[in-house]
């Protein structure tokens, strides 16, 4: 296996257990240059508010006043950086379903990369502790996540899995929530069912979405990102960075 460039970032921020767990594990084999926000950025998508840079001791790396996508954009175009490949993450929670794609920071991270023309893998992992308002992940809760980007990174950076896509979304259960599970090519889950309510403090928003997913009762088909979450696997899906177009449109015409 060759060594790779890479460049990490996240939108937990430079200290979360995630991005330390992937660092390190990654870094046993690989290059790896830290570019991430100085604090939390989750659902920040390719918001673009970059401020000042700094060089963070502790997580051998930039930490950067912005959002994922502006580390991308500071690692590759300020700083220099000239990876091989991008990983976004490890993500303390799941991304999972057609539209979180675009609210994800750390999708965006690999959005921006795949935009910039470097392939990337956006890796997040998820469990069923989530509604325990003690439970904090530690280094350990990734190490699952980890082993799965340091076989997946690898090979998707050299063409040799899913060639045509320009970044992954990869979701990974929690290491003591399952072993060596299933690694299945997805498409994101189109359900989407969204309560809003008018309160007199504001809007009471309530996306039925996560609640079904940690209920483990979800009506996605076989081979949706969710649908194989539940099952307890680990979830590949591919994407590319153009936004398309639908095939039976032509580009160019009047309307």
């Amino acid at each position: 296996m060759s060594t790779l460039s890479v460049l990490l970032t996240n939108d937990d921020g430079i200290d979360a257990p995630g991005l330390e767990r992937l660092r390190d594990r990654l870094d046993a084999d690989h290059d790896v240059t830290v570019v991430a926000p100085a604090g939390q950025q989750s659902g920040t998508g390719q918001t673009r508010t970059a401020g000042p840079v700094e060089y963070h001791d502790h997580a051998r790396g930039y930490a950067v006043e912005g959002t994922p996508a502006d580390c991308v954009a500071v690692g590759l175009a300020a700083i220099g950086l000239e990876p091989d490949v991008v990983v976004s993450g490890c993500n303390d929670g799941p991304n999972l379903g057609a539209h979180v794609l675009g609210r994800s920071g750390t999708v965006g991270a690999a959005m921006e990369a795949g935009f910039l023309d470097v392939p990337a893998v956006a890796l997040s992992m998820y469990d069923w502790d989530l509604t325990d308002p003690d439970w904090e992940p530690t280094t350990e809760t990734f190490d699952l996540a980890a082993e799965v980007a340091a076989d997946l990174v690898p090979a998707f950076a050299a063409g040799d899995v899913l060639p045509s896509a320009d970044y992954l979304s990869v979701n990974a259960p929690a290491s003591d929530q399952a072993t060596a599970p299933v690694r299945r090519v997805t498409r994101p889950s189109e359900e989407y069912e969204l309560e809003a309510t008018v309160t007199g403090a504001g809007i009471d928003v309530e996306d039925r979405f996560w609640a079904e997913f940690l209920e483990r009762d979800v009506p996605d088909p076989e081979g949706t990102d969710r649908r194989v979450c539940v099952d307890n696997e680990v979830s590949v899906t591919p994407l590319t960075a153009p936004h398309g177009v639908p095939e039976d449109v032509t580009p160019g015409g009047v309307l």
